[in-house]
């Protein structure tokens, strides 16, 4: 459970957002109100995540929840991300490249048996922060380790790719890979998870 918890930290950031500049020619595309649907993870599948992106104005804001069990019923603890987008350069065939630098990355606990993992005097445990995590309270989490991930610390610049097809986007590096802050680390192919297009 303590490593699954730690593990799903990683699920709620570096994703695309929009500049004011060629806004227009991007409006059909990545800017937006993402969301995936209730997925399972952690062993077996047993439990749950959702992760939603908001993509407006220059800015990306995207959170995602983790649940106990597998129908996304009870949330246990959430990961959320704002980024500032520097660049975006759309491309052919729904692609587009874009650059963002970390604003905010937090961790907030929902479910006390996560708070008492966070703050056990175990290595790893609670991202390095040595306890003093609260129910319901957001604590930063940028620039530090939440094992198996470290997070980028803020202002370092990401180099982000984005699929976009049938009102469905995919990003290469979100949520789980957080060492594309090189060009050459701009990824190559689309990551697994799918986020659809909120209609309204």
């Amino acid at each position: 459970m303590k490593r699954f918890i730690l593990g799903m930290l990683a699920l709620s950031f570096a994703a695309p957002a929009m500049p004011k500049v060629g806004m227009a020619a991007a409006r059909p595309t990545i800017e937006g109100a993402w969301q995936t649907a209730c997925l399972p993870i952690g062993k077996n599948g047993r439990h749950g995540f959702i992760t939603r992106l908001v993509i407006k104005h220059g800015v990306i804001t995207a959170s995602s929840q983790i649940y106990a069990h597998s129908n996304c019923d009870t949330p246990t603890v959430r990961t959320d991300y704002r980024g500032k987008i520097v660049s975006v350069r759309p491309g052919q065939d729904g692609v587009t490249d874009f650059d963002h630098e970390v604003v905010a990355i937090t961790t907030t606990p929902d479910d006390p048996e996560v708070v008492t993992i966070y703050n056990a005097d175990n290595p790893g445990s609670g991202c390095g922060l040595g306890g003093g995590w609260q129910l319901g309270v957001a604590r930063a989490v940028d620039g530090r380790t939440c094992a198996p991930w470290t997070f980028p610390a803020r202002g370092t610049r990401l180099y982000e790719r984005a699929w976009i097809a049938d009102g469905e986007l995919r990003i290469g590096s979100f949520p789980s890979v957080w060492n594309n802050i090189a060009p050459e680390k701009r990824p190559t192919t689309p990551g697994l998870l799918v986020f659809r297009r909120e209609i309204g």
